[in-house]
């Protein structure tokens, strides 16, 4: 089964386009099917105990690079990177994957989406095909309550004692088990929990954001000048006798007792293989 590559130039990313020749084994004729493919990155092998074992020790240097590195954007500006909270826990999971050849399978309201797909969804067209165009294009439609899909994004833990790097709490406790907010754990023990988070500015609920996109001003999209996200910031968990209490050490904010707002969920990585 031959592949074609075809690569183009598309600013300072590439294009790729994968076109698959195949022929069924039921299919006598001599005409081949021809099935064009989507892809952000090839997938050349699938997730082992070896491979999570290294994402986990992998996020927190691969988390502070995120966070401040620094790139020039299409006018020539030095920028440095702006997450929403779901997307900078996406972001950091989508460029270990990419650089492994892993697969990955993330499922929104609106679709399922995967590092390689069938070409011809609609948005195949506006993403490069990289893993930024694959982390934009999931991020336009996957939120913080996405996390809680277990079985198909994540699987639910049972408390912080089982809190490991990599791992994501889920904001949801205040808002009737609904999450709002998400944070990348980067170090867990006994006493601490350190986090990383991204964060929205101005206002993300609706009628303002539906309203907003009326005039093309989309706050869940990466690509819109209108994006939500923040800087990423730095917080601790500490144990005490009434819980644990957190400190955002970027802003310098805190709560007391404040993991009880959370649930703690980790990713599916047997789904992702399937």
């Amino acid at each position: 089964m031959p592949e074609q590559i075809h690569v183009s130039p598309n600013g300072t990313r590439y294009q790729l386009v994968a076109t698959k020749t195949t022929t069924p084994t039921s299919d006598r004729s001599p005409k081949p099917v021809t099935v064009k493919m989507k892809t952000f990155w090839k997938t050349t092998c699938k997730w082992t105990d070896s491979d999570i074992a290294d994402y986990r020790n992998s996020v927190p240097q691969l988390a502070e690079q995120i966070r401040t590195e620094q790139y020039w954007d299409r006018g020539g500006d030095v920028r440095t990177n702006r997450f929403t909270c779901e997307d900078f826990a996406l972001r950091v999971l989508v460029q270990f994957a990419a650089r492994r050849g892993l697969p990955l399978k993330f499922t929104s309201g609106v679709r399922t989406y995967r590092n390689m797909e069938v070409y011809g969804k609609p948005e195949h067209e506006k993403y490069d095909s990289t893993m930024f165009g694959f982390a934009d294009m999931v991020e336009l439609t996957y939120g913080a309550q996405d996390m809680q899909r277990a079985g198909s994004n994540t699987v639910p833990l049972s408390g912080p004692e089982v809190l490991r790097p990599g791992d994501v709490l889920a904001q949801a406790n205040d808002r009737a088990g609904i999450a709002h907010h998400v944070q990348l754990v980067l170090s867990a023990d006994a006493s601490t929990i350190t986090i990383m988070q991204g964060n929205s500015s101005g206002v993300i609920v609706r009628p303002f954001t539906t309203a907003m996109r009326v005039f093309g001003r989309n706050r869940a999209d990466p690509q819109n000048s209108s994006y939500a996200g923040m800087p990423p910031e730095n917080g601790i968990y500490t144990a005490s006798g009434d819980g644990w209490n957190y400190k955002n050490t970027t802003k310098g904010t805190g709560a007391e007792d404040f993991l009880r707002e959370f649930q703690f969920y980790r990713w599916n990585f047997p789904e992702f293989n399937r």
